[in-house]
């Protein structure tokens, strides 16, 4: 299955770059015609001996019920009771779970401190971007947050479960790098992102399975390495593995 091993729940630790190459391989799909990361289906197993702060489970018993959703918890705080932050998954998020969670940031329930924001830039995202251009994409973030004094991350997967195969196949690509335009976001907050967009004169639908790039404010851009795909549905702009930095 395509996977990208990063914790170990055996030693509750992150995975050393040795490790994973031991749990994964690297293998080329002519579907998205590029390489991606696999693990062994014999090799996957279900652990539940996580060792979970009870303050954790706290947090996600007040958050879980404000969202009427479920939430997935993920990331070191999982496997370990010495975090930085906390990471929730929601699976299957809808229109619906977006506003709620808009609603308890406007309720002053959830609060997103530039410090936070600061601390997960130096973090995550150092070395791609300023730190300018970081704040920029994330002045209206819901994804990042402070509640009772602990750094939250949401992620909004509009997926409910993987699927198998290959769904619209890449025809053909090409590198791009010049100006975007963002028009609009077409599921604003939520994974994979997309945008009505234009790559220079092409119209494009930009297309992202970072959170990164989950709520880019309308605006122009410039795309360095990106990929512009071409599928049955259209042309898609794919900046995961380049960047995508915003005129601030």
């Amino acid at each position: 299955m395509i996977a990208y091993p990063k914790y170990t729940a055996i030693k509750r630790s992150k995975l050393g770059d040795h490790e994973k190459l031991v749990y994964s391989s690297t293998v080329y799909w002519d579907c998205i015609k590029q390489g991606v990361t696999t693990v062994p289906l014999d090799a996957a197993y279900t652990c539940v001996n996580y060792a979970v702060s009870p303050r954790v489970l706290y947090i996600k018993s007040l958050l879980g019920p404000l969202l009427e959703a479920e939430l997935h918890l993920t990331g070191s705080a999982m496997i370990s009771e010495s975090f930085n932050d906390v990471d929730f998954v929601v699976y299957g998020a809808s229109d619906v779970v977006v506003e709620k969670l808009r609603a308890i940031f406007d309720r002053g329930i959830l609060d997103r401190p530039v410090s936070l924001l600061i601390e997960e830039y130096s973090k995550k995202h150092r070395g791609r971007l300023r730190l300018e251009e970081y704040l920029y994409l994330k002045k209206n973030t819901i994804l990042h947050c402070s509640f009772k004094g602990i750094h939250i991350n949401f992620k909004l997967v509009e997926l409910s479960r993987g699927y198998e195969g290959c769904i619209e196949p890449v025809e053909d690509y090409s590198y791009y790098s010049g100006p975007v335009e963002v028009v609009n976001a077409l599921n604003p907050h939520r994974i994979p992102a997309r945008y009505k967009a234009f790559a220079g004169s092409q119209e494009v639908v930009i297309e992202s399975l970072r959170e990164l790039y989950a709520e880019l404010p309308a605006g122009r851009y410039y795309a360095i390495d990106s990929r512009i795909e071409k599928r049955k549905s259209g042309l898609y702009l794919v900046p995961d593995h380049g960047v995508l930095r915003p005129f601030v």
